[in-house]
C-alpha cells in the first residue's frame, strides 16, 4: 500500500496540515534538533516599504494588539490534536502512530489495554515525523524526516522505547517514500525517491544500517511510486504516474532491474494504488479502469488474468484510494473516496465480496494496516466536530474501537455548526456538489460573512472532516461553503477530467455559480463574500479575483501558482511533468497558459488580497507568491503577506497554524465592509 502524494497540495494544508514531514540533521543527533526558525522574517514597517516590493508584512502596534487576541482564541482549535496512521504491534500489546501533540507531528508508541494512559514519545524532535512503518519483528520502526518541510525525506530508525535513533540515508538529498521492509529478507529496506529537478523515479535497495549504502535497482523514466513488495524482497508493485487522470502498474524485477506494465491493457486509466496477495501470486489493483467507477481486480501474476472483481456502487463514482491486504485470514482493507466524504469496507481476498459493513460517521480517512493474525484493521478518521483519530477494526465482527481516550478539552468551547451537502447548478446546468457549514441556528445572526474555499490539486476533493480553518472562521461568525468543482475526485472520471487543458476555465465558471448561489441565500450577507484557497486551490483565488471582481469583497491565497510559465520552469521536474499533461506544455500550450495565468491579469485585481507562503516550498515556490504581491503593491492594491521561514508546501506548525489564522481573521476585519 502506497503513501504517496503529487498533487500541488497535501490535503494536511486544510486540516492543521499534520501530514508533512520535516528537517534531517546530523544522524549523530537526530532529526531536527536544530533551533526552529521564526515564522516570519522581519522587515521595515510597512510605511517604508518599497512599492514594488516583496518583503512579507510584520504586525505592529494596535494591529499586532488584535492578532494576539485573536491567537488566543485560534489556539483553542488548533489544541485540538491529531492522532493518525496507526500500526499494530506483533505482540498485540502495543501500537505505533503519530501525532501532534507537541505542536508538531511526532511519533508514539500506545497501550491497547490502557488508552487513556499518557503515550511513550519516541522521537523527540523539533521538526515533523512524516509516515512511519514498523519493523518485522517489532522492536523498532523507520519513518520520514526532511528539513525545513522542503520534502527531501530522509530515512531513520529508532527502537519503541525511543533509544537508537540513527539516520539511515545522510547522503543525497531525494524525495524518498516510505520504505517497505520485505519479511523474509531482514534488515533490508526498499523504497522509490526522485531528485527535484528530475522526472525520473528510482527503486533502491539498502540495509536499515547506515554503515551502508543503498543500490539503485530500477530506474523508470517518468515520476512514481512504490506499490508494495513482496516477501523475498525480489519482485515490486511500482505505479508509474502519467497524469491525472491516467497510470499504469508495472511489476519491477528488482534482481534484474527490469520492469513491465500488467496493468491497464488497453484504455487509459488510473492505478490509485495496489497491493500483493499475501501468497505474492496475485496483485489487488484500485483503479477506475478507464471507466467511471471505483474498481478492485484481482489480478493473476502469471497470467495476467483477472481472478474477481469487486465494483463500488455506493456511490458508484467513487475511487477506491487504497487497498490493505492481511498476511493471515484472508481480508482486504479498502479506502473509498466519494468526494464529499470517505468509507471503510472490509472484503475477503478470494472472493471480493464484503465481509462485513464498518460504520463510522460521516467524516473523512482511511484505512490502515492490519495486525499480524489478521483480526484487526486500524484507520484514522475524523468528522466535522472531531479531529483525526486511530481506531481498531474488528475484522469478524466490524465493531471499532478507538486506540486512545485522550481529553481536548477546547472542543466544548468551540460553537456548534450544522453541516450539509447540497448541489448548485453551474454555467451548463452541471451541479457541482458542495459541502455547506453554517454556525448554529440557535445563535446564527440574520446575514453571515461567507467564506468560498477551493481545494487543492486539483485532483482531489474537499471531504466533510476536521478542518481548522472551516472551524475558525465558523467560530467567528461566518458561513463556509466548500464546493467540489469540475476537476474535483470521487464524482467520476468524467467530473475530474472536465477541467483539463482547454476546459481550465470551466472550473473558474463553477467557482463563480457557487458564489452567486451562496451571496443569493437568505443567511448571506453579500457585500461580505471571501474567497480562499491553498495551492491550486490558490490559484483558483487569483483566478476568481481577476474575473469575477463584482462577487468577491476579499481573497486569502495560500501558496498558490501565478503564473503557468514560471510555475512549470520552478517546481519539481516530477511535478512539472506529471501535471503538464493536464493543464498544458509550456512548449506546445504556451499561449493558452498565458491566458490562464493570473498575474497576466493582475491589473483587474481590486480586492484586498492575503497571501500565505512557506519559505522552502518545493512545489509552489516563494516566487509564485512574490510575483503577485510584487504586482499589487505596485498597484497600491490592500495585500498582506504572510512568510514562514520554516514551512515548505505546508502549514505543519501549531505557532504558524495560529499566526495565519489570527492574521487572516484580522485582515477580514479591516477589508470587509462592516
Amino acid at each position: 500500500m502506497r503513501r504517496i502524494a503529487l498533487a500541488l497540495v497535501p490535503a494536511a494544508l486544510f486540516a492543521c496540515a499534520p501530514a508533512a514531514p520535516s528537517p534531517r540533521p546530523p544522524a549523530a543527533r537526530g532529526p531536527g534538533v536544530a533551533p526552529v526558525a521564526a515564522a516570519s522574517t522581519t522587515v521595515p514597517a510597512a510605511s517604508a516599504r518599497l512599492p514594488a516590493d516583496s518583503d512579507p508584512d510584520v504586525v505592529r502596534g494596535e494591529p499586532a494588539a488584535r492578532v494576539a487576541e485573536l491567537a488566543r482564541k485560534a489556539e483553542g482549535i488548533v489544541a485540538a490534536f491529531h492522532d493518525r496512521d496507526a500500526e499494530l504491534a506483533p505482540d498485540g500489546k502495543r501500537f505505533l502512530f503519530r501525532s501532534n501533540m507537541p505542536g508538531i507531528q511526532q511519533l508514539y508508541v500506545g497501550e491497547l489495554a490502557h488508552p487513556e494512559a499518557p503515550p511513550l514519545r519516541i522521537v523527540n524532535t523539533s521538526e515533523a515525523v512524516a509516515g512511519a512503518r514498523l519493523e518485522r519483528d517489532g522492536k523498532s520502526a523507520v519513518f520520514l524526516s526532511d528539513r525545513g518541510a522542503d520534502e527531501n525525506y530522509s530515512i531513520f530508525r529508532v527502537d519503541l522505547d525511543g533509544s537508537h535513533l540513527v539516520e539511515l540515508t545522510p547522503g543525497d538529498r531525494l524525495h524518498r517514500d516510505l520504505p517497505f521492509l520485505p519479511e523474509r529478507a531482514p534488515a533490508t529496506m526498499v523504497y522509490s525517491a526522485r531528485s527535484a529537478a528530475d522526472r525520473s523515479t528510482r527503486i533502491l535497495v539498502q540495509p536499515t544500517s547506515p554503515a551502508f549504502k543503498s543500490t539503485v535497482v530500477y530506474t523508470d523514466p517518468s515520476p512514481g511510486a512504490l506499490a508494495d513488495v513482496d516477501a523475498t524482497g525480489s519482485r515490486a508493485l511500482f505505479i508509474r504516474f502519467e497524469s491525472p487522470s491516467e497510470s499504469k502498474l508495472l511489476l519491477v524485477d528488482l534482481k534484474r532491474g527490469t520492469g513491465r506494465v500488467i496493468f491497464p491493457d488497453g484504455k487509459p486509466a488510473v492505478v490509485h494504488d495496489a497491493s500483493l496477495s499475501a501468497d505474492a501470486r496475485s496483485v489487488f489493483i484500485a483503479t477506475d479502469d478507464g471507466g467511471e467507477t471505483g474498481t478492485l481486480i484481482a489480478l493473476d501474476l502469471a497470467t495476467l488474468k483477472h481472478k474477481a472483481r469487486y465494483v463500488e456502487s455506493n456511490p458508484a463514482t467513487a475511487r477506491i484510494t487504497s487497498v490493505s491486504v492481511s498476511r493471515k485470514g484472508g481480508a482486504l482493507g479498502l479506502t473509498v473516496d466519494a468526494g464529499n466524504h470517505k468509507e471503510l469496507r472490509i472484503l475477503d481476498a478470494a472472493t471480493l465480496q464484503v465481509r462485513r459493513p464498518v460504520t463510522l460517521a460521516l467524516g473523512s480517512g482511511s484505512a490502515g494496516r492490519f495486525s499480524e493474525d489478521g483480526k484487526h484493521l486500524t484507520a484514522t478518521w475524523s468528522t466535522a466536530d472531531r479531529p483525526p483519530e486511530v481506531f481498531r477494526i474488528d475484522v469478524a465482527s466490524g465493531a471499532v474501537q478507538p486506540l486512545r481516550r485522550e481529553a481536548r478539552p477546547t472542543l466544548a468551547s468551540l460553537p456548534a455548526i450544522e453541516t450539509s451537502i447540497v448541489q448548485v447548478a453551474s454555467f451548463d446546468g452541471q451541479l457541482v456538489p458542495v459541502n455547506l457549514y453554517l454556525p448554529s441556528s440557535a445563535a446564527r445572526p440574520p446575514k453571515l460573512p461567507v467564506v468560498v474555499t477551493l481545494h487543492g490539486g486539483p485532483a482531489a476533493s474537499s471531504s466533510i472532516q476536521w478542518n481548522a480553518f472551516t472551524r475558525w472562521f465558523s467560530a467567528l461568525g461566518y458561513a463556509v461553503v466548500e464546493p467540489n468543482i469540475r476537476g474535483s475526485t470521487g464524482f467520476g472520471r468524467a467530473w475530474e477530467m472536465a477541467d483539463n487543458g482547454p476546459r481550465r476555465l470551466d472550473a473558474v465558471k463553477d467557482m463563480e455559480a457557487v458564489g452567486r448561489w451562496a451571496a443569493s441565500q437568505p443567511w448571506a450577507d453579500a457585500r461580505r463574500m471571501v474567497v480562499f484557497g491553498g495551492s491550486y486551490g490558490g490559484y483558483m483565488v487569483l483566478m476568481a479575483l481577476t474575473r469575477q471582481s463584482d462577487l468577491w469583497s476579499a481573497g486569502i491565497d495560500l501558496v498558490g501558482p501565478s503564473h503557468w510559465r514560471s510555475f512549470m520552469a520552478s517546481t519539481a521536474g516530477y511535478i512539472a511533468s506529471f501535471l503538464s499533461k493536464e493543464f498544458g506544455s509550456v512548449d506546445k500550450d504556451g499561449p493558452f497558459l498565458d491566458s490562464t495565468s493570473p498575474l497576466a491579469d493582475a491589473h483587474k485585481i481590486v480586492d484586498p488580497l492575503f497571501v500565505y507562503q512557506g519559505q522552502n516550498d518545493p512545489r509552489v515556490p516563494r516566487s509564485e507568491s512574490d510575483q503577485i504581491v510584487r504586482s499589487l503593491r505596485a498597484r497600491g492594491v490592500p495585500v498582506e503577506y504572510m512568510v514562514a521561514a520554516n514551512e515548505g508546501h505546508s502549514v505543519d506548525r501549531v505557532e504558524n497554524m495560529i499566526e495565519l489564522m489570527a492574521r487572516a481573521a484580522r485582515f477580514l476585519e479591516r477589508s470587509l465592509p462592516r
